[in-house]
């Protein structure tokens, strides 16, 4: 038996009370990060590290005028285009990126990442990173709370696209 959706059946109400939680996820996420650039900023001196577990994770005031890894830097008004393309995308599909709590933290991730790192590049055209992870030699690029952010719900996202994640336990209906 199909159990499709007959064509003429009215749409499910669209979930405020979803939307709701992820746009304050969003909020929480990008004034968290705006808070700690500005410890950053009041307690760092621009190069200077400060152990926190020495060998491993050190806190380092860094400037960034482009996008991950400084691709795109000094290209200010296109990554705050992308970065509002990209808001208005997550907007655009609130509906669908509400359905299940993993799609909701995603999104707000996202959300609050972008508008994190958006935030300093309209007020300074830099995007501030303090973040610095390194083990011998190897160092990774230094980051911020938006970047992990970003990263955390870009890979949230791509789980809950997986079908096993995709259904949610109310939408199960059983079968003749």
């Amino acid at each position: 038996m199909d159990h499709a959706t007959p064509p003429d059946a009215v749409p499910a109400p669209f979930p405020r009370r979803a939307a709701a939680r992820t746009g304050a996820l969003a909020l929480a996420v990008a004034a968290l990060d705006q808070v700690s650039k500005a410890a950053a900023n009041a307690h760092l001196s621009d190069g200077s590290s400060v152990p926190i577990l020495p060998g491993l994770l050190d806190l380092r005031l860094a400037f960034n005028d482009g996008a991950a890894w400084s691709m795109l830097a000094g290209r200010r008004l296109l990554l705050c285009a992308v970065s509002a393309a990209m808001l208005a995308l997550l907007a655009a599909n609130l509906r669908q990126l509400v359905e299940t709590r993993l799609s909701r933290a995603a999104a707000g991730l996202l959300a609050g990442g972008i508008l994190g790192n958006l935030a300093d590049r309209l007020r300074t055209g830099l995007v501030v990173d303090f973040i610095d992870v390194h083990r011998g030699s190897w160092t990774f690029p230094t980051f911020n709370l938006a970047d992990s952010a970003i990263c955390i719900g870009v890979g949230l996202l791509l789980l809950s696209s997986l079908p096993c994640f995709r259904t949610r336990p109310s939408s199960f209906s059983p079968r003749s």
